[in-house]
């Protein structure tokens, strides 16, 4: 990355979802195509990969060998008394239902600094007393691993919203507490920026940047659309204003295009290395200028 952009950046990562296609050493060299050297993998990849025979100690030596890190799992999803969804298939209950002692213990082995929470649970079946506790309860279990905890709003399922999200981290009152901030979640939920620059940088732990039409088109439903997204750049997001805010903030911390899409099965290591660097290093010359 450029020296300007790089001082504005704490920090990069690669997120899972652009490489989850590609093989263990071809996810490393996309992350270092892209210009970073740390990524995040799901609990579900780690476990698959144990079954082929390798170990999540091995997959750690791997990374070393290639100079990466892997530095966030996401995501723990069964971290609350209620967490299945009303709205997912079987199918994909299956890949995301790792228990926390098993996320803890992975972590340990990849040596991970991060852990991404998912509230998947039904929107109004938990009351907000109840979800603080919870959240409060898994950021005490982390912090025993040193972990950061990262609560990631989605507009899916139970806390669709930045202003939500924030004040479950806000009411947990965790050290190690905060936010995975993601510009579908929030062009999808209907975020108020005016609430992002409310937050102390240091409590947006991972940002995500993607793109897609500001409205859905008709027939699309909000759940087609999660995993039908964009490169930042290809659409109408607000991106390069919400990383002026970011960049205001000081929360530009483990930024990465996340994308979820079916175009990315076609594509090489290098292919989403470059995509994945050029279309961020874009935003930020736009919102840097």
């Amino acid at each position: 990355m450029e020296t300007s952009m790089s001082k504005t950046v704490n920090s990069y990562l690669m997120p899972f979802s652009n490489v989850a296609h590609l093989p263990l050493a071809e996810k490393f060299e996309a992350t270092r195509i892209a210009g970073y050297d740390a990524l995040s993998l799901m609990p579900y990849e780690v476990d698959q990969l144990e079954v082929a025979g390798i170990s999540p100690k091995e997959v750690r030596r791997r990374a070393d060998d290639a100079g990466m890190r892997i530095l966030r799992l996401d995501p723990l999803n069964t971290w609350s008394r209620v967490w299945l969804p009303d709205n997912m298939d079987d199918a994909y209950i299956a890949t995301v239902d790792t228990r926390q002692e098993r996320v803890f213990a992975l972590c340990a082995e990849l040596g991970c600094r991060s852990i991404s929470l998912n509230a998947t649970f039904p929107l109004g079946s938990m009351p907000m007393d109840a979800i603080i506790e919870d959240y409060a309860k898994i950021c005490a279990a982390s912090a025993r691993f040193d972990l950061d905890c990262s609560l990631e709003f989605i507009p899916l399922w139970g806390v669709p919203t930045l202003a939500m999200a924030w004040q479950v981290v806000e009411g947990a009152g965790a050290k190690n507490g905060g936010l995975v901030f993601d510009t579908w979640h929030c062009v999808r939920g209907k975020s108020n920026l005016a609430d992002l620059r409310k937050i102390p940088g240091d409590k947006i732990h991972c940002v995500q940047l993607n793109d897609g039409p500001l409205e859905l088109p008709a027939g699309v439903t909000i759940k087609d659309d999660c995993y039908d997204r964009k490169f930042p750049g290809d659409g109408q997001f607000p991106n390069v204003e919400i990383v002026r805010v970011l960049t205001e903030t000081g929360g530009l911390n483990q930024v990465g295009a996340e994308v979820f899409s079916p175009m990315l099965k076609a594509m090489s290591a290098r292919e989403v290395g470059e995509i994945s660097r050029m279309s961020v290093e874009e935003v930020l010359r736009l919102a840097l200028s």
